[in-house]
């Protein structure tokens, strides 16, 4: 396939991608004269329209078929259309499996493990985790934390991303730069259990700043947990740090990246 074929080939997935994402969240239940008027309300511009129009054929090939089955007929890897979500428990973690998609169309799908609820970030520290009032080292933390499952789950990452997070007590900007050094001393006890060579960096959530009447009300421990993500299926050229974002979105038991003041990955080794 020439370089233009393979452009061409990602861009057609980058607008199918934001197609089945933005329908998803549609009602269903139009007929087709309706269904028309729903797809056009799909894009913000008449250029966006237009690209989407042109590089799918939508409007002349969908006939009596949804949005969603014209695309997939295309050839449209049809994975996209059933989200990758799974979780699977270890000693000392839960491990989620997700999908998310850059801007382009681009897929990767990732572990992340999230330290069980008893191991949570001191407050006030970059340096300590306590597991039920018991202060962990940072010397101490990966013995404590990645235990055999999780250390093969960050051997085998094509690509380690160490989350930093922060409470929402305490000074924006101090918090934030706490949020980067416990992501920082993530990425280097993860960068040891790593294959040589895999990159590693460091993602930056900040400070918790969204209430949550769901969650527990009788602390913010549960606001700055110790997570770490591997990317595990990275299509070429993926955009991970966006992918990522996107399959962190609405998920009910992982950080939303609307819920912490910042969203910034930086490359650690």
């Amino acid at each position: 396939m020439s370089t233009r074929d393979e452009d061409n080939n990602h861009a057609e997935k980058g607008v199918a991608a934001v197609l089945w994402r933005r329908g998803r969240q549609a009602k269903q239940g139009y007929d087709w004269a309706d269904r028309i008027n729903w797809i056009l309300s799909l894009f913000k511009s008449p250029a966006e329209m237009a690209v989407a129009v042109g590089s799918l054929g939508v409007i002349g090939a969908v006939g009596g078929m949804t949005l969603v089955e014209a695309v997939g007929n295309r050839g449209l890897d049809t994975s996209s259309a059933g989200l990758v979500e799974t979780e699977r428990s270890t000693p000392s973690a839960t491990v989620f499996t997700i999908e998310g998609w850059d801007k382009s169309g681009r897929r990767a799908v990732f572990d992340v493990v999230v330290a069980k609820k008893e191991f949570m970030w001191v407050r006030g520290s970059a340096e300590e985790l306590e597991k039920e009032g018991r202060i962990i080292k940072a010397d101490a933390i990966a013995g404590e934390v990645f235990d055999t499952e999780v250390t093969t789950a960050l051997g085998s990452a094509r690509e380690i991303i160490a989350v930093g997070t922060a409470s929402q007590e305490g000074e924006p900007e101090q918090e934030k730069a706490r949020a980067g050094r416990r992501a920082q001393l993530t990425a280097d006890l993860a960068a040891k259990v790593a294959q040589p060579g895999t990159p590693v960096s460091t993602l930056n959530l900040g400070q918790y700043r969204e209430p949550c009447a769901a969650c527990e009300t009788s602390g913010t421990s549960w606001q700055r947990p110790f997570i770490v993500v591997a990317a595990k299926d990275v299509e070429g050229g993926c955009n991970v740090g966006e992918a990522l974002a996107d399959a962190l979105t609405g998920k009910t038991r992982l950080p939303s990246p609307a819920s912490y003041s910042t969203f910034e990955i930086t490359k650690s080794q």
